[in-house]
């Protein structure tokens, strides 16, 4: 019988520090050994079930399956506040999160828009919603136009930027298409290079029902605001703006001013596209009932 070669303490160190938090192939990988050595040994050293049994993956993996790499604190912090519904798992000493992968589906459906798929290999994490399959093709058309999130900007993309500011010709938008950067990525790259001079506002169009309904298809469908005013040939700001309305009819002013001069964010709803359509049609029976009473209730004159 051949007998495999001993386990150093760092690589002991090693499985037992990243035991639950990344995938027994990932560490039968890194440690160069086979994966059942990897579970044996694990075993041997009493470091429990590992998640890959269970419907639960770590937030780590999740994310590194999703994104293509390891993902920093930030972006795991700002999805933490966002509502992703991890939870705190323990094994031996060590503690960390885990995410049952429905309800991260769950989560995700609610506003597509929160990740990124196109690095997204499917079923990489196992059966997957029918809705995925559009979504990833939608994130990866937006990787192919404009490239990927928090992408460096260059010397020339630099001057392109403040020659096309300058001309005063060009919109947010035609600067965001040109550079392929999002119109919010433009504006950040103005602010780091102290352009004060602001590119000419687009000229204002109403916008019609057809458009609002798109507008709310496309927002849950997982476009980003970007992909949405390129083909309602509106600015992504304009298009944010307009679903905020959409969300907040009755505050048409989001700040209000208290007796101390301070500013406060009042009243602000976050309702979904589907809830937003229920709204508007909860309005139109409204409208259409005072309607009806208004011609069909007896006037004054005649009661007298």
């Amino acid at each position: 019988m051949t007998r495999g070669r001993n386990w150093t303490a760092a690589e002991k160190n090693y499985l037992q520090d990243q035991w639950g938090n990344v995938s027994i192939v990932t560490l039968a990988k890194k440690l160069n050994r086979s994966q059942a050595a990897v579970m044996l040994k694990a075993s041997r050293m009493g470091l429990g079930a590992h998640l890959q049994s269970d419907s639960r993956v770590t937030l780590n993996e999740l994310l590194a399956t999703i994104y293509g790499y390891e993902v920093g604190g930030y972006t795991k912090n700002k999805l933490i506040q966002e509502g992703i519904p991890v939870k705190k798992h323990k094994v031996k000493n060590n503690s960390f999160m885990v995410i049952d992968l429905d309800d991260f589906w769950k989560w995700v459906e609610e506003d597509k828009d929160r990740m990124d798929f196109s690095n997204f290999e499917p079923y990489s994490l196992g059966a997957e919603p029918e809705w995925v399959s559009a979504k990833r093709k939608i994130d990866y058309d937006k990787r192919q136009r404009i490239g990927h999130h928090n992408q460096q900007w260059t010397k020339l993309e630099d001057q392109k930027l403040e020659r096309m500011i300058e001309s005063q010709r060009y919109s947010y938008s035609d600067i965001a298409k040109e550079l392929k950067h999002s119109e919010g990525a433009v504006k950040r790259r103005m602010h780091d290079l102290g352009i004060k001079l602001k590119p000419p506002r687009s000229p204002t169009k109403m916008w019609t029902k057809e458009e609002e309904m798109r507008l709310l298809d496309m927002k849950e469908a997982g476009y980003d605001w970007s992909q949405i005013g390129e083909k309602l040939d509106r600015t992504a700001l304009a298009c944010r703006g307009k679903y905020e309305r959409m969300q907040n009819p009755l505050y048409m002013k989001r700040y209000y001013r208290d007796k101390r001069g301070k500013y406060e964010y009042n009243g602000i709803k976050d309702l979904s596209p589907d809830q937003i359509r229920k709204s508007i049609q909860e309005q139109n029976d409204l409208a259409e009932f005072e309607t009806c009473l208004l011609y069909t209730s007896p006037s004054p004159r005649d009661r007298g």
